[in-house]
């Protein structure tokens, strides 16, 4: 059975990234490996548009639990790819984020991605408690 992953209704982030030489695999094609690298950039970048870091965030941190990569098309060096970004099951400790990714030049989708995100305090080495302001600014964008 394949892995599905679902298209969000409400996209709160989009940023981009440009494909190098370097994330090329032997196919000629960016990477399989490359679309959680890309993953994470967005992250940071959606983490530092509310003014964090993902071991910054209002004193904690974050660590991903799992993810998931749907391929959709290939990708090649010097594409432009545009990352939209989704929140959802967000709870006290957590949420999934989900990535739309797609080729800005054509605007064919090149892959979907979906990561599992827990609040960690790196000091106690244990999952926390998101702070709260970091659960209002989320929320707001929920809206």
């Amino acid at each position: 059975m394949r892995i599905k992953l679902k298209d969000c209704d409400q996209y709160i982030f989009t940023t981009s990234v440009s494909t190098r030489i370097t994330d090329l695999n032997y196919g000629g094609h960016v990477g399989n490996e490359m679309m959680l690298i890309f993953a994470q950039q967005a992250r940071v970048d959606f983490l530092n548009s509310l003014g964090y870091g993902e071991l910054t965030l209002a004193g904690k941190g974050i660590i991903m639990t799992d993810a998931a990569v749907v391929y959709k098309s290939e990708a090649h060096a010097g594409d432009e790819l545009t990352i939209e970004m989704a929140i959802d099951d967000l709870t006290s400790i957590g949420f999934d984020f989900h990535y739309k990714i797609t080729n800005t030049q054509t605007n064919r989708e090149v892959a979907r991605v979906k990561t599992g995100i827990l609040c960690f305090d790196y000091t106690e080495k244990k999952i926390a408690s998101i702070p709260q302001e970091v659960l209002d600014k989320i929320k707001a964008l929920l809206v």
